[in-house]
């Protein structure tokens, strides 16, 4: 019964949402994009964790292309005594209440050899994990990004951005399902002004420890690019390795 009435209300929170944001979008039809990725993950040990990921983007109109690479590692500590598994995890687990993580991120337009889009970006996050009754969790993520955009004489910026996301686990059989919502607006420095803001609903699947599935859907509003309105459907593929089982 709590399962379902989460969903119940899951469902018209994402009802309401969609329908503020679509009158909001009405008077510009969005642009629509598709964004596979690959994210492999290495559990090195109890707290730390390093990861790569290969998002693809392609509009679907245009058949414009981009692509990143992504490295970053993490260290996860303040461990709480509730179990569960996050969106980003393989499998369920003791959580630790506080994550830090810095990486480096690369990316090109992809059928102009970076003509069109170059971007090189060290980034720095803190995750703020907090447990909530009935099995929900609010999270909180603050992310500062040195940027170099261009090539050649590449133009330097930095961009904030922070990250408020519910979730919560459900499980049937051996499957673990993780919905969620959030939203997160983007300070930018060649801008002055928030200028972008990202809502995303989603879920994540697995039914092994070795990999999962995400599917989300994004709206992005950006007052200072020339799409202003974006829908985009995100497909991940996780697969996981624990590096801390091997001598």
């Amino acid at each position: 019964m709590r399962v379902r009435r989460f969903r119940v209300r899951s469902c018209c929170a994402a009802a309401l949402a969609w329908l503020a944001i679509g009158g909001a979008a009405a008077a510009d039809p969005p642009s629509k994009e598709i964004w596979p990725e690959i994210d492999t993950w290495f559990l090195v040990s109890n707290a730390w964790r390093v990861s790569v990921f290969v998002p693809i983007s392609k509009n679907l109109e245009t058949h414009y292309r981009e692509g990143n690479l992504i490295l970053q590692a993490d260290y996860a500590f303040a461990e709480s005594s509730r179990k569960r598994r996050l969106v980003d995890e393989d499998r369920a687990q003791n959580m630790k209440v506080w994550l830090v993580r810095g990486g480096y991120l690369g990316g090109k337009s992809l059928d102009d050899r970076g003509a069109e889009y170059t971007e090189y970006t060290s980034f720095g996050e803190l995750h703020l994990r907090l447990p909530l009754p009935r099995g929900v969790m609010w999270s909180h993520r603050l992310r500062s990004e040195l940027r170099w955009l261009g090539s050649g004489d590449a133009e330097f910026s930095t961009r904030w951005r922070y990250r408020l996301m519910v979730e919560k686990e459900l499980t049937a059989g051996r499957a673990s399902f993780v919905p969620y919502v959030s939203v997160e607006p983007y300070y930018d420095s060649r801008y002055e002004t928030v200028n972008r803001v990202r809502w995303i609903t989603g879920t994540s699947v697995s039914w092994s420890p070795r990999v999962a599935i995400e599917t989300n859907v994004t709206y992005q509003h950006d007052s200072r690019s020339s799409v202003k309105d974006l829908f985009a459907l995100n497909v991940i593929l996780h697969v996981f390795f624990d590096m801390s089982r091997h001598p």
